[in-house]
């Protein structure tokens, strides 16, 4: 939605948000869920562009200073490292060839 969007009629928009509400409160949420669910792909049926993300932002609940000290496995770490490096460098060499 453009953020110079002007809502011609709020009372509208409020009622829309009000039936959520009690669509919520009355069926639950699941129903909700439903709703718009549906009410999404009938909008992208009819072209109207609703922004889709599977990312969420990462936020961490436990506090640095409330952290394990984990020094992991150093010689294991850098095996790791040097198997990934060598896949890498197959996967591009593999690739080259097909090209």
């Amino acid at each position: 939605m453009s953020e110079n969007f002007v809502d011609q009629d709020p009372q509208e928009t409020q009622e829309w948000l009000d039936a959520l509400e009690a669509v919520v409160s009355f069926e639950g949420s699941e129903k909700a869920q439903h709703i718009i669910a549906t009410l999404i792909e009938k909008a992208r049926v009819h072209g109207i562009d609703i922004p889709y993300s599977a990312n969420t932002p990462y936020c961490n609940t436990i506090a640095e200073e409330d952290q394990a000290h984990y020094p992991g496995n150093q010689s294991l770490e850098q095996k790791m490292r040097a198997i990934l490096r060598w896949n890498a460098m197959a996967i591009v060499s593999g690739a080259n060839k097909n090209t």
